[in-house]
């Protein structure tokens, strides 16, 4: 069920609704930057040449003393597996048991007993929704990498950034054709993918020559459906980004391509995600690198990796199972980066609902609807019958669901669509997974 600020928001008249968005956007900004931000974007930009394992290792102990002291999970599972720290190879942190998304959802022993007042949450690209708290030194180191890898590439803090959002940042059935809300802490103009639609593209075409921002971030599929705009009618652009930041999304090397061709930028790719992964970023060589300060990742099985994460000090990550396939590689870089390469990221997926106004509701936008409740949705799953006809099955946590949350989802679910498109909810006792050992959130069985 929408709050009282998101009513009072999706009926305000626009310049308030701006106002809204900028207040927010200054409550981020100081979330994301201070001095744990400061000082670690210090480190990043004199970094020296070390031993990488010895540094990595040195690293890991501390995290994993941090949890022996803070984290009452932890504490007991060294113990119960007698864990002795600290390690003396990284190998060693093979001894420590996988941790399971069930348990990271259900237990509240997982939680650290330090101040970890930033709230993450995501329904995943497995569709299960869960709930995990940063302290603000996380955040802001967190925060300091990811513009550290912006930063490589030309575009710093401060510039002006087109984002494309799937949240709710306008109204679906609003009738004025401004589908962007403007975040000016940030310098950042928000773009509603919810909105896009052939009839609707020429508007952002125009916000976006209007703007002339110096790189754009964000969902991929929108940023394509732009560029397959721009180039079917020849349109041109008045501006050229610096860089092109892609997230969320699995970016197919068609769509690389086509971006890079028609908005005349270089795309550099990146792999983070709501629970606090390490951070995976594209160099200028156009190889994926592992952010050694930000944690480890292990292959796992079938390409399933597990990552420990070191800014989840909240909510600590110790070879969690996050459900993303990698593959790692042994190979060098010409860059110089001392990160893990990553030859490629499998697990994220480009998909979507068709409404019958033609609209696409990405599968990003849908699985966000499961995190307004208490972590009592195990699941789901959007099945698309036909162009007007989706259904949503959810498994449900016996313990924890109670009757309004079905209503309570089904209302974030519409608010994603007009009238026009009919919405089923089916509590169901498990999802199948498809051959491959997933489940995918998103199938549209009409097509």
């Amino acid at each position: 069920m929408p709050s009282l600020h998101d009513k009072i928001y999706a009926h305000s008249p626009l310049p308030v609704q701006n106002w809204l968005i900028s207040l927010y956007g200054l409550k981020l900004y100081r979330e994301r930057y201070g001095p744990y931000y400061d000082k670690e974007l210090k480190k990043l930009r004199r970094q020296r040449l070390v031993d990488p394992d010895a540094a990595q290792l040195n690293r890991l102990n501390r995290f994993l003393h941090f949890c022996q002291r803070h984290n009452r999970y932890y504490r007991n599972l060294f113990k119960r597996h007698n864990i002795e720290l600290p390690l003396k190879h990284l190998e060693e942190l093979q001894q420590i048991p996988v941790l399971e998304k069930e348990t990271l959802r259900t237990n509240p022993d997982i939680f650290s007993d330090v101040k970890a007042p930033i709230i993450g949450s995501t329904g995943g690209t497995t569709g299960t929704a869960l709930q995990v708290r940063f302290t603000v030194e996380d955040y802001q180191a967190r925060m300091a990498h990811l513009d550290y890898f912006k930063e490589q590439h030309g575009f710093t803090k401060g510039m002006k950034r087109a984002s494309f959002t799937d949240r709710m940042i306008c109204p679906r059935d609003q009738e004025e054709p401004i589908y962007w809300r403007y975040n000016a802490p940030m310098k950042q103009m928000l773009y509603s993918v919810v909105h896009f639609h052939e009839r609707t593209i020429p508007d952002y075409v125009d916000s976006l020559n209007t703007y002339r921002p110096d790189a754009l971030d964000g969902s991929p599929s929108a940023m394509i459906e732009v560029a397959k705009y721009l180039k079917e009618t020849d349109t041109r652009l008045t501006f050229k980004p610096i860089a092109i930041f892609p997230t969320s999304e699995t970016l197919s090397p068609w769509g690389r391509a086509l971006l890079t061709e028609i908005f005349q930028a270089p795309v550099y790719d990146q792999y983070a995600s709501s629970e606090g992964a390490p951070l995976v970023t594209e160099c200028k060589h156009g190889r994926m690198h592992l952010h050694p300060e930000t944690g480890i990742i292990e292959p796992g099985e079938n390409g399933e990796i597990l990552v420990t994460s070191f800014t989840t000090h909240g909510t600590p990550l110790i070879r969690y199972r996050i459900g993303d396939r990698m593959t790692l590689s042994d190979e060098t870089c010409p860059c110089g980066h001392s990160g893990t390469v990553i030859s490629s990221i499998d697990g994220r997926q480009m998909n979507y609902v068709e409404t019958p106004e033609g609209y696409k509701v990405f599968e990003g936008d849908l699985t966000a609807t499961v995190a307004v409740l208490p972590n009592s949705v195990l699941q789901v799953q959007v099945l698309q019958h036909e162009v007007d006809q989706i259904e949503m099955l959810y498994v449900k946590d016996e313990e924890r669901f109670e009757d309004e949350h079905e209503t309570i989802l089904k209302q974030e679910v519409e608010r994603l669509f007009t009238p026009n498109m009919q919405i089923r909810l089916k509590n169901v006792p498990a999802i199948k997974k498809e051959p491959n050992g997933k489940i995918r959130v998103v199938k549209r069985l009409h097509v």
